[in-house]
């Protein structure tokens, strides 16, 4: 049946440029945890050096503050990825499940024609059968 071959075709691209979508939302989560995980090692190197430094350690206030800031903004994106990550997520599951039903669909009109057929074959060998002994008989 090629309407449903074409609409599990459809579904399954569908089904790869969400993974693709996908593949690039982790690798951004990835990143921004990479950005997150720099900005503590950095906040924790400068508080290590302003405490060996003292006459620096009135400017590591704001430079504090500042790398907070910035961990904050990293958090906010975080977590606005994760939550297109589950809508992705919601939406691969959604697609797999339409795309399982239309190859269910294609399985049962398979085995039906192939049972369709098998049930004719036998008719057919039946009736040579018949027929043969028939004539058998007759003689």
């Amino acid at each position: 049946m090629k309407s449903l071959t074409t609409l599990i075709r459809i579904k399954q691209r569908e089904m790869d440029a969400l993974k693709r979508q996908q593949g690039i939302l982790e690798n951004q989560r990835e990143e921004v945890v990479k950005i997150i995980d720099g900005l503590a090692n950095q906040l924790v190197s400068e508080l290590k050096a302003a405490q060996e430094m003292p006459d620096m350690a009135h400017f590591f206030g704001n430079y504090s503050a500042s790398i907070k800031q910035r961990q904050e903004m990293m958090h906010g994106h975080l977590r606005r990825v994760e939550v297109e990550l589950d809508k992705l997520s919601l939406q691969l599951r959604e697609r797999f499940s339409e795309m399982k039903k239309f190859d269910l669909a294609l399985l049962n009109w398979q085995k039906r024609r192939d049972d369709a057929a098998k049930r004719r074959e036998q008719q057919e060998m039946d009736e040579i059968g018949i027929r043969g002994y028939i004539r058998r008989d007759a003689n």
